[in-house]
């Protein structure tokens, strides 16, 4: 049954190409749902993941690739974007758009990527676009709008977003919105907030009705208190972690009883000061290549060298107060996902999921629970079969070195398969889609 459905799924989201066998031998794979290596043989057909036969099948007539004991990891996921491009210091911008954005991630190794807030039609178009095989790059998946009270969170950014400000109008909003299948719904909820925010009784109303159309819910937050009512109305998960005031010792245990995923998105909120002093981020060869120059140099000025060093110190304190409440959550049985908040400063559209996953570890995190946040876990929050195991989508990464001995070792990748193709990962950035 369940490798039933996975076809069904890889079929509505395959490309044309994807019909193509491949055979990988002398691969190295790393399972993060079983926590195992294993030296195996992975046969592709159709998009998935159809088999580990040891020698090659009789009648198979597609591509054998040796991998040369190198490993392969599941595709990577991104649970939290913003995909117009990237931002950072002194106003600069590097804005391609989304579609070109989704090339760049799949480059980077993020295979598939959740958009929680951007131009409503443009994220709607592209992933019909992409599901009908007429557009190429990570599989996107979107709440397609943000939704929040009048003049709340996401208002401010002049993109038209959908409102609500009562139980019944909440209602009202995510059932028409429910009408375009957006693959999560996004809530802001932040009582306590300097901008205008839905009360509980919103809050549950929009939630239960997502329920009733099958559609899972994301809730932005800001305090402790916002976690507790997301969860006791029946969120799917949270995005963002309060601080720095640490996690109530028994959150985390109810969290975990109700299934509640942690969105943390520390990348946008921790990795600033690296971004500014550390050398090796603003030279490294993913980074760059993923964005532009300008963007790069904007943190290596003068001005933010400089910058008070009281301010950093409360900075360090933020980010120390950030992972110690993660490690708090993972320790008491949360399931942590993988979510970069990119868009805003200090991220880099793919690079920073490769970031966040070397921050979970950080954090704590064994290397085994943070690629699972991204890969297998990610799948599970999203209704999809991702790992590397008969059934599942051939959403893959090829890698030149161990993530589980040095998580770094995601950045070293030697190839990606998206559902079931070798991609021509210079194609992705050289050439512009239509």
């Amino acid at each position: 049954m369940k490798r039933a459905i996975t076809l069904i799924c890889t079929l509505l989201f395959a490309t044309p190409a994807a019909a193509q066998e491949l055979y990988l031998t002398n691969a190295r794979i790393v399972d993060p749902a079983a926590k195992e290596i294993r030296d195996a043989n992975l046969l592709i057909a159709d998009g998935v993941i159809a088999g580990s036969p040891d020698r090659v099948p009789d009648g198979f007539r597609g591509e054998t690739i040796d991998l040369a004991g190198k490993w392969v990891i599941p595709g990577l996921n991104d649970l939290h974007t913003h995909a117009y491009g990237n931002m950072a210091p002194g106003n600069t911008f590097d804005s391609p758009g989304t579609a070109v954005v989704a090339r760049r991630m799949l480059y980077a190794g993020v295979t598939g990527f959740l958009d929680l807030f951007g131009r409503e039609d443009v994220l709607y178009e592209l992933r019909a676009r992409q599901r009908a095989g007429k557009a190429e790059g990570a599989d996107v998946y979107t709440s397609l709008s943000c939704l929040t009270a009048t003049e709340g969170h996401c208002t401010e950014y002049g993109i038209e977003t959908r409102t609500m400000n009562d139980p019944d109008e909440a209602r009202a909003v995510v059932a028409d919105l429910a009408t375009k299948k957006p693959d999560v719904v996004k809530i802001i909820y932040s009582p306590s907030g300097s901008m205008p925010s839905v009360d509980r009784a919103t809050l549950a109303a929009a939630v239960a009705t997502a329920s009733e159309n099958g559609i899972r819910t994301v809730i932005h937050v800001d305090t402790w208190d916002d976690v507790w009512d997301a969860v006791e109305v029946g969120a799917t998960a949270v995005t963002h972690v309060p601080h720095p005031e640490p996690m109530p010792e028994d959150l985390g245990a109810l969290m975990a009883e109700k299934g509640v995923y942690s969105i943390p998105t520390l990348a946008a909120f921790v990795d600033l000061l690296a971004f500014i002093f550390d050398e090796e981020v603003l030279a490294n060869e993913l980074a760059t290549r993923l964005t532009t120059p300008e963007i790069m140099a904007a943190y290596a000025s003068d001005e933010l060298r400089s910058s008070d060093v009281a301010w950093q110190d409360r900075t360090r304190g933020r980010r120390a107060a950030i992972l110690a409440s993660v490690k708090a959550m993972s320790d008491a049985g949360v399931t942590i996902l993988t979510g970069t908040d990119s868009g805003n400063w200090a991220t880099i559209q793919g690079y920073s999921e490769h970031r966040e996953l070397m921050l979970l570890v950080e954090a704590g995190l064994s290397p085994w629970d943070a690629l699972a946040g991204a890969t297998t876990r990610a799948g599970e929050f999203l209704g999809r079969s991702f790992g590397v195991n008969p059934g599942d989508v051939a959403n893959l990464v090829v890698l030149e070195a161990s993530p589980i001995d040095d998580i770094t070792s995601t950045q070293r990748i030697a190839m990606v398969i998206h559902h079931g193709v070798v991609v021509d990962r210079e194609e992705l950035l050289a050439e512009s889609p239509n």
